[in-house]
């Protein structure tokens, strides 16, 4: 087993490309992917501690597909949005039991703040407007950071897309987001309300 397929959130994608290209191709593809994972983490063992380390994968397969041709951008941004979906049922099966909901937001200040500190690799202006609105422009994020920094920017779209996805299906919570650093805005605007007839 290698270091990639021990990437809990990447697992899926294993099997995915095994459906879509076939065995063997998708087997190739992943084990590319997984010999580049181990190449930027012997190369740059520093990494391994930083606040962004969940996206070197996506950096990993996307040089991997677009080694093979494959469109990366799209399939990595895809597949978020994918995962997204998933965490996204089970965020909303949790805030429907009795009294999360109001209990997350009688928390959502501190939620916000912490979840969008500085100690977690993030660079922030926070725009609540309490009680109706609690609010945070990201104005750089760790895993933006180390997808540029290994020169693969736009794989962070894959959990860009997971991000933008799963905060839609909380229950009782509205969610906007309309920008986003990866693709070219001077900030992520994260937007929460409180929406009682939201299911």
């Amino acid at each position: 087993m290698s270091a990639l397929d021990k990437q809990i959130f990447f697992t899926k994608l294993k099997k995915i490309l095994i459906l879509k290209l076939g065995e063997a191709k998708g087997l190739e593809v992943w084990r590319d992917a997984s010999a580049e994972y181990d190449k930027i983490l012997r190369e740059n063992p520093e990494l391994r501690k930083h606040k962004g380390a969940m996206a070197i994968p996506a950096v990993a397969l996307y040089r991997a597909f677009r080694a093979h041709g494959l469109k990366a951008e799209e399939t990595l941004k895809r597949y978020g949005t994918y995962m997204g979906r998933r965490i996204g049922k089970a965020a909303h099966k949790l805030t429907s039991l009795p009294n999360v909901d109001h209990r997350l937001w009688a928390n959502i200040e501190k939620i916000v703040d912490s979840a969008s500190s500085e100690k977690n690799g993030y660079k922030r202006r926070l725009v609540s407007e309490p009680p109706e609105m609690y609010g945070v422009d990201i104005l750089s994020c760790p895993y933006h950071e180390i997808c540029r920094e290994l020169g693969c920017e736009k794989a962070v779209l894959c959990i860009c897309g997971m991000d933008k996805e799963y905060m839609k299906h909380f229950h009782h919570f509205r969610y906007e987001r309309t920008t986003a650093v990866s693709e070219g805005a001077e900030c992520c605007d994260y937007r929460i309300r409180f929406d009682p007839d939201k299911e």
